[in-house]
């Protein structure tokens, strides 16, 4: 069978102009909360960005990840040791017929998520899963065809069974990110904003505290390539 590689993913928005990211650090940071809880705790603008959200309403769930996170060469806010193409998903042949649809929106930095720009069709065994289809693209990419392109900063992209790669930020540099999903399947895990965001090693894919959430004030810890030793900066 073919399986089609749709083109780069439709653009929802005009650029939405974000608050300062002094600010955007002040606002709650969300991971896998619904929709209704991340309204009931968010802010006035990450309400509004929500808005902004055209959902179609036909999955049982809604999820959003919403925060700021101090980047580094090395480093991936998200992604855990996949950070080649892939298409993301809920099940084994989501690559075939997606079961979700995501909805994002990044800030200016050099980590902007690349997709696929033109529309492909790869050949494929009935019974190749999502992972194993994609782990024979990411293996030699340009054989197939892919070209990369990212997105561009401050406006809302949609997309679902797309192939996308994270990118290694080129200095350090704070990122806000915004991320919707409507799927069938449930990803919801918390119900209050987040107490803390981590990093994770893009070589290893080791996890370690990024940015700290206390009742006082929010605690940036010290990028590694500035310090042997591990610190912390206080906003």
């Amino acid at each position: 069978m073919k399986v089609v590689i749709r083109e780069f993913p439709e653009v929802l928005s005009k650029p939405i102009e974000l608050p300062d990211i002094g600010e955007l650090l002040m606002y709650p940071a969300f991971q896998n909360i619904s929709a209704e809880d991340y309204w009931k705790h968010g802010t006035e603008f990450q309400r509004y960005l929500l808005s902004k959200i055209p959902l179609v309403h036909d999955k049982r769930y809604v999820s959003v990840r919403s925060g700021v996170w101090l980047l580094e060469p090395g480093t991936r806010s998200h992604v855990r040791l996949a950070g080649g193409w892939h298409i993301d998903g809920d099940a084994e042949m989501d690559h075939v017929i997606p079961e979700q649809r995501v909805y994002i929106l990044s800030s200016a930095c050099t980590a902007m998520t690349e997709f696929n720009l033109n529309r492909l069709e790869i050949g494929s065994d009935a019974s190749e899963t999502r992972m194993k289809f994609t782990a024979r693209i990411r293996s030699t990419p340009e054989k197939f065809g892919v070209v990369g392109k990212a997105i561009e900063p401050n406006r809302i992209y949609m997309f679902s069974n797309h192939l996308h790669r994270a990118i290694d930020p080129e200095r350090i540099e704070f990122r806000f990110f915004f991320r919707v999903r409507e799927s069938d399947v449930l990803d919801i895990s918390h119900a209050k904003p987040l107490r803390g965001v981590t990093l994770n090693s893009a070589v290893t894919g080791e996890q370690r505290p990024n940015i700290d959430y206390r009742s006082d004030r929010v605690v940036i810890h010290r990028p590694r390539s500035l310090s042997s030793s591990d610190g912390e900066f206080c906003a």
